[in-house]
């Protein structure tokens, strides 16, 4: 979670993170998210995992926290509208568990889930458009590496936000948070790809972002 003292930095976060959960809100397929279950209870089940792999961090300094993100999966899921929306409510419970204040809520959600979301979909969209439809591709790609890519992404966002702010200096956000980056991105490719991996093998129309005919022909 992000946090910040500057009054103008908690205004524009709120503006930005609440401009894109209106927008999720108003675009969203809400027909087919009431008319199938399925799909509410992946929505109310992706909540509580994320928001229990937030809850397991680890850090060094207040907000410079390592923990699996898990937002590939996530928009890989369910599309990127739902995406946003399911982490808004997963910042709600950070701020409810007394993780961030209600303050820091529009900041935190607008560096921590707008900007991977979004990284996620617009890198998806890339590979499914410029590479072969292949699930291998899907899977490596679009799961795994763009997994890597996006905590990388996160942490320099954080980082950069951080040393605009005046929060840190370029040298503690390199000894306590960039320098150990590598360490994260493995791991947090893993755990999507492999949840990926099981979702293609088993349950493939379960994706929203995952085309079978295209995929499989």
């Amino acid at each position: 979670m992000v946090y910040s003292e500057t009054p103008i930095s908690l205004l524009l976060g709120w503006v930005f993170a609440l401009a894109f959960v209106f927008y999720s809100v108003y675009s969203a397929n809400w027909r087919s998210f009431r008319r199938f279950a399925g799909v509410q209870h992946f929505f109310a089940g992706a909540v509580l995992v994320i928001t229990g792999l937030w809850c397991m961090h680890a850090g060094i300094k207040r907000g410079l926290d390592f923990h699996i993100l898990g937002l590939t999966s996530l928009t890989l899921l369910m599309g990127w509208r739902f995406a946003l929306l399911a982490g808004a409510f997963v910042v709600s419970s950070m701020a409810v568990f007394g993780k961030i204040s209600f303050q820091e809520w529009g900041l935190s959600y607008a560096l921590v889930v707008v900007i991977p979301v979004l990284f996620t979909y617009l890198i998806f969209l890339h590979v499914y458009r410029r590479l072969p439809c292949n699930p291998f591709v899907y899977i490596l790609v679009a799961g795994f590496l763009t997994a890597g890519v996006t905590q990388a992404l996160h942490a320099v966002t954080v980082s950069g936000f951080y040393w605009l702010d005046d929060t840190y200096t370029g040298k503690e956000l390199w000894l306590n948070y960039l320098r150990f980056l590598p360490l994260m991105m493995f791991p947090e490719g893993v755990i999507n790809g492999m949840f990926l991996a099981g979702m293609v093998s088993f349950h493939p129309q379960w994706l929203s972002t995952f085309d079978q005919d295209s995929y499989f022909n």
